[in-house]
């Protein structure tokens, strides 16, 4: 069966042809190495944000009332930007113009240069909107409808247009089963009694946070209803995730593998 081109894939190659030719005209009046200033950057800060901003985050924000569980995000987000901006400003800095001269040096190269950052652009645009449907498809309700991002990331694999980042997801395969595995749980009233009846999650339900959260019957109507969004959007399960102590425990314990362990029907 040949693949199909709805009107999103239609958009999707009209845009990369306009990133081309822009990254093109750009690269033509800037130079090459001013061109790759943005990639460059991206691809600087990315990775040091990376791999050092959650121990950064941690190292820095030790002993501070700023929540536990996001001080490796402001980590990833502090170290990546300023990371990026030092690198932009060496690029731009060498990629400047010789003296005298109204035209950048090696302009055709420029050029070239600029049609791949196009290229570049676009696929952070795709891999942008399918983070996006990715997040949406594990904070969806049941009863929700399809969100827009996860139709048109549908479209765009149907279409073969970006079938490459059919498995793309910025959520780490382990929170990936874990997040699965906690809805499956949710929506089985025996597996959540296999659960609470293990001895370590009945030690991290005896903390005063997730106490205060299970008996609330919000939180109750919105796990039987297996909407996991609503469940995190609660100010009780919110206060649950900045418990820093609480965090450190439930680090220690394989929630994920505990509720695999729940989900499998007892033998007779």
């Amino acid at each position: 069966m040949e693949p199909t081109f709805p009107a999103s894939a239609c958009v999707a190659l009209g845009l990369l042809l306009g990133l081309m030719i822009r990254g093109a005209w750009r690269g033509y009046r800037r130079g090459p190495l001013r061109q790759l200033a943005g990639p460059a950057a991206l691809t600087a800060g990315i990775t040091a944000g990376w791999v050092f901003g959650p121990e950064a985050g941690h190292a820095t924000l030790e002993g501070s009332d700023f929540p536990w569980l996001l001080r490796g995000a402001a980590g990833i987000c502090v170290l990546g930007t300023v990371s990026g901006l030092m690198t932009y400003s060496a690029c731009w800095w060498l990629g400047r113009r010789p003296k005298g001269s109204d035209e950048a040096e090696s302009p055709v190269a420029g050029a070239i240069v600029g049609c791949w950052t196009g290229i570049m652009y676009f696929v952070l645009l795709l891999m942008t909107l399918f983070s996006w449907a990715s997040i949406e498809e594990c904070l969806q309700g049941p009863t929700e409808g399809e969100a827009w991002p996860v139709r048109i990331r549908k479209e765009l694999i149907k279409s073969g247009l970006a079938s490459e980042l059919r498995d793309w997801s910025p959520i780490p395969d382990r929170h990936r089963i874990l997040i699965s595995r906690s809805r499956r749980v949710m929506a089985d009233p025996a597996a959540r009694r296999r659960l609470m009846a293990m001895p370590e999650i009945r030690g991290l339900a005896s903390h005063p946070t997730v106490y205060q959260a299970w008996q609330d019957a919000d939180i109750r109507k919105a796990l039987h209803n297996n909407d996991l969004n609503k469940v995190i959007d609660h100010p009780k399960v919110r206060a649950a995730l900045a418990d820093e102590a609480l965090q450190r425990e439930i680090e220690k314990v394989d929630l994920a593998g505990l509720m695999g362990k729940a989900l499998e029907k007892p033998q007779k």
